[in-house]
């Protein structure tokens, strides 16, 4: 057999080397063996070291083993006290886990207890915010609704005022149409007219003033003189298109008459336009 130096592991006589501590292996001595005094291995009886506890032989105080009969006598004279003490330990320990439990669970509940009512404190911040949300919500309903009030009135108004104005453009067309056959028809009813000889002069009958009918404006042609502000227009009717205007004691020199329009020419070479009968005065006929 071999034996490490070191750990004392013994091994087969075909191993060199130790697999704890990689010693090498010497071979085991067969002398007589004793007990450590230190630690109660065993090991040879002439070891000056012990390969386990690493106790010096020969320098530390090899203490020795108590005999029975002493042990017995000491374990039955400090039996109470021993008992009191292993009493005493468990005792403290089980008081100061009570101690540890306690507290651990005082903390727990002070802990919960915080907790809940931070929870407690946020849910009611939650349910005031959700409220005053609420009621936004029910605020900007209720200001939605009256302006889809006020606008389906305005929509109703406006469609109202579109049927009138398409009313008035309906009139305003049939007036136009009306115009432009009376402003055809007024030259042939003009042309069919009988017209005054020139330097006639209608025989003067007496009548009392009192049955003297207004005297009507002549349209013989000639110069006239305007009495008033008015326009030229295009054609004889008030819906022709304006040529100028004119001032009061303008003199115009009319070359045709056409119903209640008298056509004018202009000397300054301005294009010929027709002006109202009732706006000027004959001053003098022509030749």
């Amino acid at each position: 057999m071999k034996r490490c130096p070191n750990c004392s592991a013994e091994y087969d006589d075909n191993i060199s080397f130790c697999t704890k501590d990689g010693r090498a292996l010497v071979m085991a001595n067969t002398a007589r063996a004793r007990l450590c005094p230190h630690c109660a291995n065993s090991i040879e009886e002439d070891a000056v070291k012990c390969p386990y506890c690493k106790a010096d032989f020969g320098t530390a105080e090899t203490p020795q083993w108590p005999m029975r009969d002493e042990m017995v006598g000491q374990a039955a004279g400090s039996g109470g006290h021993h008992a009191n003490r292993a009493l005493a330990k468990p005792a403290t320990a089980i008081l100061a886990a009570g101690l540890i439990v306690v507290l651990g669970l005082g903390l727990f509940l002070t802990a919960g207890y915080r907790q809940r009512n931070d929870a407690r404190q946020l849910e009611e911040a939650n349910s005031k915010q959700v409220q005053e949300r609420e009621q936004k919500i029910k605020t900007l309903e209720g200001e939605l609704k009256q302006l889809r009030q006020e606008l389906d009135k305005s929509k109703s108004h406006l469609t109202s005022l579109a049927a009138k104005l398409e009313e008035n453009q309906k009139e305003l067309s049939a007036t136009q149409q009306r115009l432009t056959a009376a402003t055809r028809e007024a030259p042939r009813a003009a042309s069919k007219r009988t017209p005054v000889a020139p330097g006639s002069t209608a025989r003067s009958v007496k009548v009392p003033a009192s049955q003297t009918p207004p005297a009507r404006r002549s349209a013989e042609l000639g110069v006239y003189e305007v009495i008033r502000a008015t326009t030229v227009r295009e054609e004889p009717s008030a819906a022709g298109r304006r040529v100028t205007d004119i001032n009061k004691g303008t003199k115009i020199t009319v070359v045709r008459t056409v119903g209640n329009w008298l056509e004018v020419r202009s000397k300054q070479g301005n294009p010929p336009g027709y002006v109202r009968l009732d706006d000027a005065i004959l001053v003098s006929r022509a030749n």
